[in-house]
């Protein structure tokens, strides 16, 4: 009997403790549709790289690169899914399998600013920051 005790301890405290480590993915559906976003020169300000990105509704994502350095364009793509959890924007390339981690928040509807760094946070001269537009279709 006691054998029998220990047992259904163990599996319901087993049970208890691969719950907590499931991560629910959230959507903020503000994020959905297609962006466009862009990377400039720190110094002349002339872009050296920007990129489309369509986020579905259901997690997934896919963006086109394009840059522009040295007279040279390269053209790439990316897929994956995507999530937010507190102010957080979460990007899981399929293919690297990188995951990226970076603040958000809407400057205003139509346009949304990624940050290293939180929103309320001074922005600095080496710190990764751009801002994404909606595109109206």
């Amino acid at each position: 009997m006691n054998t029998l005790l220990c047992c259904l301890i163990f599996l319901v405290s087993f049970s208890v403790c691969g719950q907590s480590e499931i991560v629910i993915k959230k959507n903020d559906k503000k994020l959905v549709g297609y962006w466009k976003g862009a990377e400039f020169d720190d110094e002349t300000l002339i872009q050296t790289k920007y990129w489309t990105i369509n986020r579905e509704e259901n997690g997934n994502y896919f963006i086109v690169f394009t840059s522009f350095i040295d007279c040279k364009i390269k053209v790439w793509n990316e897929r994956g899914t995507w999530w937010t959890d507190n102010d957080k924007y979460y990007q899981l390339n399929s293919r690297t399998h990188i995951l990226t981690v970076i603040n958000y928040s809407f400057s205003n509807v139509n346009e949304v600013f990624f940050s290293e760094k939180p929103s309320d946070a001074k922005v600095e001269n080496n710190d990764v920051y751009y801002f994404e537009g909606l595109i109206d279709y």
